[in-house]
């Protein structure tokens, strides 16, 4: 079989870590420190993924991503949910926009 463009490299456990973590935090802070949750499992991704041998960076922040995630929120709460296609859309929009090769 030939090898495939992309390659990911995580692992169960370390993605459970990161998950648990985020997950406290988020939960004590009743959601406030989603963006960086949120971020730092973007970051652990790219880092773990490989295209053509090239690693993925990212370079997003909880700061950068919480005017976004309050605005969603906010229009997610005013249009009773038919927002989230959209969100969803901006979402990924800020992941892309903050994902680089690491070289």
């Amino acid at each position: 079989m030939a090898k495939t463009a992309f390659e990911f490299r995580g692992t169960g456990f370390g993605y459970l870590w990161l998950l648990f973590w985020t997950t406290i935090a988020s939960f004590v802070t009743l959601g406030l420190f989603f963006p960086w949750a949120y971020s730092a499992q973007q970051r652990w991704i790219a880092s773990n993924t490989y295209v053509n041998g090239r690693q993925l960076v990212f370079h997003g922040t909880g700061i950068g991503f919480l005017a976004h995630w309050l605005v969603i929120l906010v229009l997610l709460f005013i249009t009773f949910g038919l927002y989230t296609p959209w969100a969803y859309c901006q979402v990924k929009r800020w992941e892309t926009d903050n994902t680089d090769f690491a070289d």
